[in-house]
C-alpha cells in the first residue's frame, strides 16, 4: 500500500509539472519585439530589431563599429510544429543562411540551436536567451557545450 501512494504521488508531481509545449510560445516571443542594443567590444554593437509580421516576425541584426553599420543581417523569426517551437532564420551577406529552432523553456527564458540548411542533422551550437527583466536579456552562445560569447541586450527606448 506505501508503495502504491509513493508511486501515485511521483507521479501525480511529474504530471503536474508544465513542459516547454506547454507554454504559449506565441505569447512568450512578444516579448522579443522592439529594438535592442548589446556591446560587443571596443566602440562594437549590435542592434537587434524584431517586427511583428502577421503572426510572425521580421528581424535584423546590424553590427555598428564606431557608429557605423558594418554588417547587416536580415531574417524571419516564426513558428513550427503548431506553434510549439519557433525558427529563426538569418540571412548572411554570402547568401549563406542559418536556422534555429528552440522555443521558451519557461517564461523568462528562451533556446535554440543553430543549423545550416545543408546539414540539418547536425547541430552547430546554442543560443539561450534570458529575459531579466522587460528591458534586459542576456544571450549566451554555445559551441559544443562551451561559452563562447555572452551579450547582455538592453531595449532601444525611441
Amino acid at each position: 500500500m506505501l508503495s502504491l501512494l509513493i508511486i501515485v504521488s511521483f507521479s501525480l508531481n511529474v504530471s503536474s509539472q508544465s513542459s516547454p509545449n506547454d507554454l504559449d510560445q506565441v505569447e512568450l516571443m512578444k516579448q522579443f519585439i522592439g529594438k535592442w542594443a548589446a556591446e560587443a567590444g571596443k566602440d562594437s554593437t549590435w542592434l537587434w530589431e524584431v517586427t511583428p509580421s502577421n503572426k510572425g516576425y521580421v528581424h535584423a541584426f546590424y553590427l555598428k563599429v564606431k557608429g557605423k553599420t558594418v554588417e547587416t543581417l536580415p531574417g524571419i523569426f516564426g513558428f513550427g510544429d503548431e506553434y510549439r517551437n519557433t525558427n529563426l532564420l538569418i540571412l548572411y551577406p554570402d547568401g549563406f543562411i542559418s536556422r534555429d529552432i528552440g522555443g521558451f523553456v519557461s517564461d523568462n527564458k528562451y533556446v535554440a540551436e543553430r543549423f545550416y540548411p545543408q546539414d540539418e542533422k547536425t547541430g552547430l551550437g546554442t543560443w539561450e536567451g534570458t529575459f531579466l527583466t522587460p528591458d534586459k536579456f542576456t544571450a549566451i552562445w554555445k559551441v559544443k557545450g562551451v561559452k563562447k560569447a555572452e551579450l547582455i541586450y538592453m531595449r532601444v527606448k525611441e
